[in-house]
């Protein structure tokens, strides 16, 4: 960055201005392609960084998912940066080269707010079911875990309220389309009045903007 001569000047545009298209996985045997604006992607991924994943100016937010996929769009690239956080890229299985590279990374970085699907969760268990790995590391500063991607089976649900008793495990749902949840637990309590316990399988209640 030292070295380079231009640099781009921000630009203000309108609230409705494209921000980017992303297709849907084609469950449905017909892909659609996503137009998200500007104003309200803002809008909506401040909120959800600050009373979903509890990210605030300092914190630090590990989504282990792909860039490509709608989690990287909303919760690598743009979420963190929104909320003047900082965002932890991570390329790879979470179990190698071993089932604590996940946690290291933990330690390393001090990161505050995990987000990973119950798939990738699933095979760090499989691998460290006794949590071994986990010890390892020190993982204090995780205030949040949040899942997303499917339905989060019970066991995996209580396999990390046992190895992680001090974090706040929430599970969400959305898709593409939204672009953030629907469903989710909201960690402030300024919102519901309180942060309600989690229901293994259960998503908790729809935030605000949607009416399920």
């Amino acid at each position: 960055m030292d070295k380079e001569k231009e640099h781009a000047a921000c630009v203000p545009v309108k609230s409705t201005h494209p921000l980017y298209i992303l297709y849907t996985s084609g469950t449905t045997g017909a892909p659609k392609g996503i137009v998200r604006d500007t104003g309200s992607t803002v809008v909506g991924l401040d909120f959800c960084m600050e009373n979903v994943f509890n990210v605030h100016i300092g914190s630090v937010h590990f989504a282990s998912s792909d860039i490509g996929w709608v989690v990287g769009h909303s919760f690598i690239v743009y979420g963190p940066l929104i909320r003047g956080a900082t965002s932890v890229f991570f390329e790879g299985k979470p179990i190698v080269p071993n089932p604590g590279i996940v946690w290291k990374k933990v330690e390393q970085y001090k990161v505050t707010s995990l987000y990973m699907a119950p798939t990738a969760v699933r095979v760090i268990k499989k691998d460290d079911y006794d949590g071994e790995w986990i010890k390892k590391y020190d993982t204090k500063s995780i205030n949040s875990y949040a899942l997303v991607g499917e339905r989060c089976d019970p066991d995996t649900i209580r396999w990390l309220h046992k190895h992680l008793p001090h974090v706040i495990i929430n599970d969400t749902w959305w898709q593409t389309e939204t672009g953030w949840p629907i469903c989710c637990n909201l960690l402030n309590e300024k919102v519901y009045g309180q942060i309600y316990p989690t229901l293994p399988g259960s998503v908790t209640r729809p935030i605000p903007g949607y009416n399920v």
